[in-house]
C-alpha cells in the first residue's frame, strides 16, 4: 500500500511538473485601444478616440518560436471634422464646418508570430507581428457637431464597408507570472469606408490571464 501511494505521488508531481512547462497557454484578456483614422482625401480631418476591446488568445510555444492565434471583440471610434454646404448655397461662400463620429464593433481574429528572446522563471519577452481579419458586427456614423445646424448632405457621410477589413499587427509583449501584457500597433490594409478614403490605424495594449 506504501508503494502505491508513493507510485501515485510520485506521478502527480510527475504530471503538475509537465503541466508548468507545457508548450500550450490560452486565457482571457482584456485592453484598450487608441484609433486614428487615416485620410486620404483633404477634406477630412481626423480625430483620434480611445475604445475598449476583449477576448481570447490561444499560446503554442515551440522553443523560441511563439503561434498565437486571437479572438477579439473590439469598439474602434473615431471623429471626422470636414466642411460642407448646405443645399441651395454657392460652395466656398457659405461653407459649415461638422464632425461626425463613427462607433465600429468589430470581431477581430489575429494570427501572430513570434519570437520569444528571455525567458527567466519570472518573465518573460517576445515579439510577435501577423495578419488580423476583422468583421464588422456593428456600426454607427452619426454627426456630433454641426456649426450651421442644418441637414449635412449625404455625400459628406461616411458609408462603412461590408465586406471583412485586413491588417497587420506589430508589437512586443511580457509575461509576469499569470499575466500577459501586450502592446501592439495595427496597420490598416484596408479601407473601412465604401468610398475608400479611410483606413484604421490602432495602438493597443491588452492585459490576458494565462489559464493554462
Amino acid at each position: 500500500m506504501k508503494a502505491f501511494f508513493l507510485l501515485a505521488s510520485i506521478s502527480f508531481i510527475s504530471i503538475i511538473g509537465k503541466s508548468q512547462i507545457s508548450p500550450v497557454t490560452f486565457g482571457p484578456q482584456i485592453g484598450i485601444n487608441h484609433n486614428s483614422l487615416s485620410a486620404s482625401v483633404k477634406e477630412y480631418e481626423e480625430i483620434a478616440k480611445v475604445g475598449m476591446q476583449g477576448g481570447l488568445f490561444f499560446r503554442l510555444t515551440l522553443g523560441k518560436i511563439i503561434i498565437q492565434p486571437e479572438a477579439v471583440i473590439g469598439v474602434k471610434r473615431g471623429e471626422l471634422d470636414f466642411v460642407y454646404t448646405p443645399e441651395g448655397l454657392l460652395p466656398g461662400i457659405n461653407d459649415l464646418s461638422a464632425t461626425q463620429e463613427l462607433a465600429i464593433t468589430t470581431l477581430d481574429v489575429p494570427m501572430m508570430v513570434g519570437y520569444q528572446f528571455l525567458d527567466i522563471p519570472i518573465i518573460k519577452l517576445r515579439a510577435l507581428a501577423g495578419p488580423v481579419a476583422s468583421i464588422i458586427m456593428n456600426e454607427k456614423v452619426s454627426i456630433s457637431k454641426n456649426e450651421g445646424l442644418t441637414d449635412v448632405p449625404t455625400t459628406n457621410l461616411v458609408e462603412l464597408q461590408e465586406s471583412a477589413l485586413w491588417s497587420l499587427q506589430a508589437g512586443l509583449g511580457v509575461d509576469l507570472w499569470k499575466l500577459a501584457v501586450d502592446v501592439r500597433y495595427n496597420f490598416g490594409l484596408s479601407y473601412i469606408d465604401a468610398s475608400s478614403t479611410l483606413k484604421n490605424n490602432l495602438f493597443t495594449i491588452n492585459v490576458g490571464f494565462k489559464i493554462l
